[in-house]
Formats: structure tokens, C-alpha cells, sequence
């Protein structure tokens, strides 16, 4: 049975992206995509909490999910020390809402709330030009939009019709609480599409910038600490409950102040953070490792 669905996974994804759930034995989490390794609790195989599927052309993780329009969307990076993946979400005028939400969200992961999404087309919602807590400059939307080829909509090529929805990104004390985005504030905007994206980026000097055209992804893993779940984390790790975007707790692991590595024991634990890992588990940059 289990050949069988690695075969119709063959047949089901476009030409350019592979499946390595064959190089993997029993239930052991297979995490190579060519030259990259992606961090536990992610992988390629029938074994790994959180799938992903693999364009092995040029070594880059992507989610399962494809898009009405045969679209596919690749991931950029990881962060184990945030429980959270970037992943690239380039200008379309033909991405709708619902597609969107389904594009974005899986069994363990949803849109983080450091994520601001631009909506557009028939927004009839209330203050549809501001949005629901962002927005852009007249000139940045305006390429946006160009890149997008939003032709032949007359005044709804406008920035002005652009309605930019967020949420407040959690602070540092909010263990469970308002770390995925709303998608009820996206709905109730009553627009047709999502442009694209943004990303509230807290640089190492304090700063906040915002990167375009990327949405970032909370991740969780079924379960709570005190149900189990942190016998999974691996030693100098510890384990947080997460509330999830259905309303349900899950957890994470996630090494200690000083340490890094993915924290599980199924991965790669936790390591001191000068000594050099054998996996590249920390980002991973479309093209090439990061370590």
C-alpha cells in the first residue's frame, strides 16, 4: 500500500518536483532535497510530522499543496529558534482568497501573524483602501501591482484599491497566544484575491523593516507538553504549548538560550552554538545551504 501512494505522488506532482519518500526505511524521516537538509520536524517522506514535497532540480523544499493554476510555492528559509518557514509568495491578480487560505495552511502550520497580506478586487469591507492594521507605499504597490499585470481593470489597478490585513505581531510574554494570522480579518475585507504578501522582520539592531512578496509560517506538532509531546524534545531543549489557528493546543521544541539545532530527538537536537553541524538545519536560501 505504501508503494502505491509513492507511485500516485509521482504521477500527481508537476514534471520539475519529486518525492525521495522512496529512500526512506520504515517510518525514519527522510530530510535530504538533493543537497539540502531541511530540519525535523520537516521532510520528504511518509515518516515526517510535517511533509513537504521537493523540486530536487534545484535542491528546494515546497508545500504540498498546488494551486488551481498548477502553481507551486518554494520554500526560502527556516527558522527552528522561531518554529517558523518563509516561503515565497510572488504578485498574482488571480489568487483568490479561499485558495490562498488553503495554499497557506496545513495540519501543522498557518500564516503567522507577522504576516500582512494584500487583498484586492471588489473589496467592499470596512476601510478597504487601509486594511485591517498595514500598510504600503503608493510607489511600492504600484510595482506590485505592475509585476502582477493587473490589466484591464480600469480604477481597480489603483494602489488605492488595495486593501493591506494584519495582525498584531505577539510579544515577547505571549506564550500561546496571537502568533497566526486572522484569517477572519481577511475575510471580512469581501475581496476577490491576494496580491501578495509581507513580512514584519525584527533585524539584530532592533530595527523593522518589511520583506515583499514572502508569506512566514508558524509551525506546531500535535499534542501538548504535558500530553507527552516533550518527550520528543531532545537534551538543553525545552518544550512550549502553542495555540493553534483552529483554537487547539500544540506543541514545539526549541534549545536553549545558547544552544541551537532543531531540538528533537528524532533530528538533531541541540548543540552548542560555535560547534559546527553536520546538517545544515538552521535556513535554507532557494539555490544554496545556509549554514
Amino acid at each position: 500500500m505504501r508503494r502505491l501512494v509513492v507511485l500516485l505522488l509521482a504521477v500527481l506532482l508537476p514534471h520539475e518536483t519529486s518525492c525521495s519518500a522512496a529512500a526512506a526505511s520504515g517510518d525514519r524521516c527522510s530530510r535530504r532535497c538533493g543537497s539540502t537538509t531541511v530540519p525535523y520536524p520537516f521532510g520528504f517522506s511518509l515518516g515526517c510530522p510535517i511533509p513537504l514535497f521537493c523540486d530536487a532540480s534545484i535542491s528546494t523544499p515546497i508545500l504540498p499543496y498546488i494551486g488551481e493554476n498548477g502553481t507551486t510555492y518554494r520554500v526560502i528559509a527556516f527558522n527552528s529558534n522561531t518554529s517558523t518557514v518563509v516561503v515565497g509568495l510572488p504578485p498574482s491578480c488571480s489568487r483568490s482568497v479561499p485558495e490562498a487560505k488553503r495554499e497557506l495552511s496545513g495540519g501543522n502550520y498557518g500564516v503567522s501573524s507577522r504576516t500582512g497580506l494584500f487583498l484586492r478586487g471588489g473589496c467592499s469591507g470596512i476601510n478597504a483602501s487601509a486594511g485591517g492594521g498595514c500598510s504600503v507605499p503608493v510607489d511600492v504597490m504600484s510595482r506590485l501591482l505592475r509585476t502582477a499585470q493587473c490589466t484591464g481593470l480600469g480604477s481597480d489597478t489603483s494602489p488605492a484599491a488595495v486593501a493591506c490585513v494584519a495582525s498584531a505581531p505577539p510579544n515577547s510574554t505571549a506564550a500561546v497566544h496571537g502568533q497566526f494570522l486572522r484569517w477572519e480579518k481577511v475575510e471580512k475585507q469581501k475581496c476577490d484575491d491576494v496580491l501578495t504578501s509581507t513580512v514584519f522582520v525584527l533585524t539584530a539592531e532592533g530595527t523593522a523593516t518589511l520583506e515583499f512578496g514572502v508569506a512566514e509560517l508558524g509551525w506546531w506538532l500535535n499534542g501538548t507538553c504535558g500530553a507527552g509531546g516533550g518527550e520528543r524534545c531532545a537534551a538543553n531543549a525545552s518544550c512550549t504549548d502553542v495555540k493553534t489557528p483552529s483554537g487547539e493546543l500544540g506543541h514545539r521544541c526549541g534549545c536553549v538560550a545558547g544552544m541551537e539545532g532543531d531540538g528533537f530527538l528524532a533530528g538533531d537536537g541541540c548543540y552548542l552554538a560555535k560547534r559546527v553541524s553536520k546538517r545544515n538545519v538552521a535556513f535554507i536560501a532557494a539555490g544554496k545551504n545556509v549554514s
